[in-house]
């Protein structure tokens, strides 16, 4: 039987119910290729490159992303837990929503530095995720709870928060010009600033 993944590279290829975890795939490339309920938690992706590809409903908790790259990859319903996603290479001009998460869990993830221009995390669990000195301009980050994630020097100008919840961001340490929030989360927004809040 032929190994998985023996091939150095993917194109437009389907895969199914793939079973891959604790392993370490080398140097493959994928091009437009669907992953739909794979497990590949643990598994090293090293040298590997993502271009326009779908991952639904698979498990990639703890994978290790090591000099891999990603160029418009969608992820739904996935789970991602504690990835360190600067091991990757991230090309030095940005390219726009390099990356979507729709209805995933990001938790204890890294983002630390990246530019991640529009950029999705929709309807994402995205619980102590480091976003500083990251790139959000524009990103849709909507509808997610940010439970005790990190900002720092982050750039989240003209970003989209609308239904988001539990994030704490220090307008003076973030640039948020431009940034849509919502009422009552928004509130958030003032406790960082040294000023006293009052009800009625």
């Amino acid at each position: 039987m032929k190994p998985l993944f023996s091939e150095s590279e993917y194109d437009d290829k389907q895969f199914k119910d793939v079973q891959f975890a604790y392993e370490t795939l080398d140097s493959v490339k994928f091009y437009d290729c669907t992953f739909t309920n794979c497990e590949f938690s643990e598994t090293l992706f090293r040298d590997c490159k993502f271009s326009g590809c779908q991952f639904i409903n698979c498990n990639l908790n703890l994978i290790k992303v090591v000099d891999s790259q990603f160029s418009q990859v969608r992820f739904s319903e996935c789970k991602l837990v504690g990835i360190n996603w600067t091991e990757a290479i991230w090309p030095k001009i940005s390219i726009p929503g390099a990356l979507a998460f729709e209805e995933c869990t990001l938790n204890h993830s890294t983002f630390i530095g990246l530019e991640l221009q529009q950029c999705v995390i929709r309807k994402c669990m995205a619980k102590n995720v480091d976003f500083r000195e990251a790139n959000f301009t524009k990103a849709d980050l909507s509808s997610t709870d940010f439970s005790e994630s990190v900002f720092g020097e982050t750039n989240l100008t003209s970003a989209d928060f609308s239904y988001s919840r539990n994030y704490q961001i220090d307008p003076s340490g973030n640039r948020i010009t431009k940034a849509t929030f919502m009422l009552p989360e928004a509130v958030s927004l003032l406790y960082c600033m040294d000023i006293q809040l009052k009800d009625e």
